[in-house]
């Protein structure tokens, strides 16, 4: 048995592994990493802090808090991969460390240890907690009000009191709201403030000790939440912000962000984005929690025994599963509901699933679970359905396995040397079977616990490195930038945002065929990017002497090919004269060969 005094160290030293190895190895991948990225170069060479830019437009989809965790980290790592992620990382180690310390205060110090292990070693975190991009700000700064949540207002017994102990309290939950605010929009505050109040009009009803009638009860509850001074501190941290912006752009951004990415993705599926309302989300979760989800059915089921008047459990465990039910079904139900969907939606859920599954398998391991109370026999019911979580973990790990050593079959070869990292699952498996069967339900956790660890870690440290596909873009940008020549640059169809990054520089968009012959003909070195997709728009036959000079076929999206003079009109630069990036681009060739030398 681990001590409780080192709880802390291994679930920090567990995220660190996982999310820390091998930050900067994977390139920028999909299209939200590197556009977030080279909006905060952008920002970073304008010295502008306040408006987002993308290859030389406004960028509405985000705030800006993301572009400043990246400022940050290219402050201590450099402009680089390992810079843009940095930041990421960091808080996604302090959101484990906050799912124990939310567990331990609620529900004991061995769930604690569990449920911040499962937040720290489970597939999603390390999926997002490695990725330049606002959710995982969104997620820490979430999670941050709900354990200053718990934190400001539980009692000297343990309880979670109708009211914050003060207004300082209810504050600092608030100004963490409001950074979540400036993380991903107004969502950032409205779903924790949604579950807050579910959470407290759910003990205001069910306490039927009170003498006071229901709904003055209700309305005490309400008022006791101290809504005024959370929404107020969250908006005196992320208006200035938002008025600022606004100004600078006329309401453009506002606007957009607003109007398009809020309300018009929350109306209608956008990018192609959608899916079932009543499988998606589970499916994610499922997947997402991995390894952890092979009891997910089992947790939800014994926190849906807890949450009731009858369950025997004590009220400060019963008032914190009920806060965790109230903060997962908030998010669930809401991205449900939702046209657009996306996996990452519902990550800042996983504290509260993860704090449900700490309590459960240490109550398992204490022999105190409950989810099986209405079977005829409920002890040999639950250790058959502890059981058949072992054999998912074991079919699972030897799927993984099959699955990677077929990979050069999908087109990803190089997978084929991770196959076997699917023993690890299996063999975690058998073990925490052996362990079950001789009593050491302990030992049994242990075996989940480091099996989970290894697997996710090696598979975001390597796995990842592993898609050579995944630096399709900056091959070509390392490959262009050795070219002796200089000129004038455009891009034809869509530019990849990894291009951009990459390149560290502007790249215009032509968007009819017209203009790509008067962009090639203009200039004896003129240059054009093209989205592969968009090949069979180009002009028919290419002006003389120019064709196809590069192309990458990356792993995921289209392929990228590379329109220019066959014979480089200028000699190339001698050793004393060497090729260096530029970010001050003339303003007539917004990005020139010499622009395209990687950044260090």
């Amino acid at each position: 048995m681990i001590p409780p005094r080192l709880h802390a160290t291994v679930v920090a030293a567990a995220a660190a592994l996982i999310l820390l190895t091998n930050l900067g190895g994977p390139a920028l991948w999909d299209e939200d990493e590197p556009k977030n990225a080279a909006c905060s170069l952008a920002m970073l060479d304008r010295g502008d802090w306040v408006v987002p830019m993308f290859n030389g437009r406004l960028r509405v989809e985000k705030p800006a808090l993301v572009n400043w965790l990246h400022l940050a980290g290219f402050a201590v790592a450099g402009r680089n991969e390992t810079g843009a992620r940095l930041g990421s990382a960091t808080l996604t180690i302090l959101t484990c460390l906050l799912v124990w310390r939310i567990a331990s205060q609620a529900l004991g110090s061995r769930a604690g240890l569990l449920a911040g292990l499962a937040m720290a070693t489970c597939i999603w975190t390390a999926v997002g907690g490695r990725s330049a991009t606002p959710d995982a700000p969104l997620v820490f700064f979430t999670t941050l009000g709900l354990w200053c949540f718990v934190a400001g207002r539980r009692q000297e017994d343990g309880h979670l009191g109708s009211a914050w102990r003060s207004w300082r309290s209810a504050s600092v939950c608030g100004g963490a709201l409001g950074c979540a605010v400036l993380a991903k929009g107004p969502l950032g505050l409205a779903m924790p403030v949604v579950a807050f109040l579910t959470f407290t009009l759910w003990q205001a009803w069910d306490d039927q000790a009170s003498p006071i009638p229901r709904m003055a009860r209700l309305w005490r509850a309400v008022v006791g939440l101290r809504l005024p001074v959370v929404m107020g501190t969250a908006a005196a941290v992320a208006l200035p912000w938002y008025a600022a912006v606004t100004i600078r752009t006329g309401g453009a951004w506002l606007e957009g962000f607003l109007f398009v990415h809020n309300v018009g993705r929350f109306q209608a599926p956008m990018e192609g984005h959608d899916g079932s309302t009543l499988v998606y989300y589970p499916a994610v979760l499922a997947i997402g929690f991995f390894p952890w989800s092979i009891v997910l059915a089992a947790a939800l089921g014994h926190a849906a025994v807890v949450v009731g008047p009858t369950a025997g459990a004590t009220a400060p465990r019963r008032e914190g599963i009920r806060l965790m039910v109230c903060w997962l079904a908030t998010w669930v139900v809401a991205f449900s509901a939702a046209g657009t969907k996306l996996p990452g939606y519902v990550w800042p859920a996983y504290p509260a699933l993860a704090v449900i599954t700490g309590d459960f398998l240490a109550s398992w391991a204490a022999g105190e679970a409950v989810c099986t109370r209405w079977c005829r026999v409920p002890g040999a019911a639950l250790e058959g359905v502890m059981r058949l979580a072992w054999s998912i973990l074991f079919i699972a790990g030897s799927g993984i396995g099959i699955a990677l050593a077929l990979s050069s079959s999908l087109g990803v070869p190089a997978l084929q040397v991770l196959a076997p990292i699917g023993l690890i699952p299996a063999a975690g498996a058998a073990a925490a079977w052996a362990f079950q069967s001789r009593g050491h339900r302990h030992r049994a956790l242990g075996a989940l616990a480091v099996s989970a660890c290894l697997l996710v870690s090696i598979l975001a440290a390597v796995g990842s490195d592993l898609v050579g596909g995944a630096r399709a873009a900056q091959r070509l940008v390392d490959s262009l930038a050795a070219r002796p020549v200089t000129g004038a640059w455009a891009g034809f169809g869509s530019v990849p945002p990894s291009v951009v990054f990459y390149a560290a520089d502007t790249i215009p968009q032509l968007h009819s065929t017209e203009a790509v012959s008067a962009h090639l003909e203009g200039r004896p070195d003129a240059h054009l990017l093209v989205d592969a997709r968009f090949e069979m728009n180009l002009p028919s036959p290419l002006p003389s002497g120019y064709g196809v000079i590069a192309r990458e076929r990356p792993l995921f999206g289209p392929g990228l090919l590379v329109i220019g003079p066959r014979a480089a009109p200028n000699a190339a630069p001698d050793d004393g004269d060497p090729i260096t990036p530029s970010h001050a681009p003339s303003p007539e060739y917004p990005l020139a060969w010499h622009a395209l030398a990687p950044t260090p």
